[in-house]
């Protein structure tokens, strides 16, 4: 008994000794000045079983802004795929669909879509043999428009940077750049990351759910969590006003600019403690059944440098712990750990800080002594 009192009067020794680690490091990496400046960031770290929880913000909203708290919200950009992923996944349980299924007969009713002509390659159509998985798993072989043209889509946004965008501008801007026939490979002969994959997999929860995208997220995941300080950006109100950070790319700031382009891509505003809600959640199996989330974090190959991918999912490994989850442009991630139990969420509020974030998370995650 005496060594159990004992180690109870050590325990909250320990955590905040870890939870002072993780401030100090956390602090020495906000910087207001120079062309990668990093006004914020913003940290939430969980594991129930071992009792220990950090979760803090540090630095202003902008240089000049008013200081940022834990509960700070932030444009999560591609941490969204995880929302999209999930609900086709609930649309599959409840036999509205199947992930093998080709994607052509549920999207080709939508006329500005042209579906028959979204895919060429080496001469050939292959629009009608991608399926929702190789969409779900960016295996469909489709061109970006963020990536593949990104040179002239930056100099399209900033030529107007408060244009508002709709998935149907968006598929014009994708034949506009004459994307269609810049398709990487046939689908499931490859891998490569593009934001039209979930753009029709956007259309296809519309299409299927009969509401839309913004309401579908809502009804399937935020109001049964209780996620009230998540909402879809430019496709909803929110149902708070929220203490917004600003997320920058190099001196740029993003948070200016109209944002409306990455809906179904990477549109959702969230919170750390939010997100925590929701990857912890997911892993519970209180979104989707432990069959689908097998699916869903079936990790794959990519190429060489990046991490492995399932469906809306990365793997990512530090040391001897794998987390599964998904990053935003902004220096933005949610995962989950399966094997210690642990989730994380975080926001750096920039796209192309002066230090290796990934290096970083990493040197954090070390502070906790999650066995002891």
């Amino acid at each position: 008994m005496v060594k159990i009192i004992s180690y109870l009067m050590l325990l909250p020794m320990s955590i905040f000794g870890q939870s002072d680690s993780i401030s100090t490091l956390l602090k020495t990496k906000i910087n207001h000045e120079g062309q990668n400046p990093v006004h914020s960031i913003l940290l939430q770290i969980e594991n129930d079983s071992k009792k220990f929880s950090y979760k803090q913000g540090f630095g202003l909203v902008d240089k000049n802004g008013a200081p940022v708290t834990k509960d700070s919200a932030f444009k999560i950009a591609s941490s969204t795929k995880l929302f999209v992923s999930t609900i086709v996944l609930q649309l599959e349980e409840e036999g509205k669909l199947t992930i093998n299924d080709l994607i052509g007969p549920y999207l080709q009713s939508i006329n500005y879509l042209n579906f028959d002509n979204l895919h060429h390659y080496q001469g050939a159509k292959y629009a009608q043999d991608i399926t929702i998985e190789h969409l779900l798993s960016h295996r469909s072989g489709l061109a970006d428009i963020f990536t593949d043209k990104q040179h002239e889509f930056f100099e399209l946004l900033f030529s107007n940077p408060t244009v508002n965008y709709s998935p149907e501008s968006l598929i014009k801007l994708y034949y506009q750049m004459n994307l269609n026939n810049l398709s990487h490979f046939d689908p499931d002969q490859g891998w490569h990351y593009s934001d039209v994959n979930y753009l029709l997999l956007g259309l296809l929860i519309e299409q299927v759910d009969n509401v839309t995208l913004a309401q579908s997220i809502r009804n399937r995941i935020l109001e049964p969590l209780q996620m009230e300080d998540t909402f879809f950006e430019y496709y909803e109100a929110p149902k708070k006003t929220p203490l917004l950070i600003k997320q920058y790319v190099g001196a740029v700031n993003f948070s200016n600019i109209n944002t409306s382009f990455d809906w179904s891509g990477g549109g959702v505003v969230s919170t750390n403690n939010d997100l925590t809600t929701f990857i912890k959640a997911l892993f519970e199996f209180k979104l989707i059944s432990e069959q689908s989330l097998t699916k869903m974090t079936a990790v794959r190959f990519t190429k060489k440098n990046e991490s492995r991918y399932g469906l809306g999912v990365y793997e990512f490994t530090l040391d001897n712990d794998t987390y599964f989850g998904h990053f935003g442009f902004y220096n933005t991630f949610v995962g989950y750990c399966p094997t210690s139990g642990t989730s994380l969420s975080y926001s750096i509020s920039q796209a192309t800080p002066n230090f290796n974030t990934y290096q970083f998370i990493g040197e954090l995650l070390r502070q906790i002594d999650i066995e002891n």
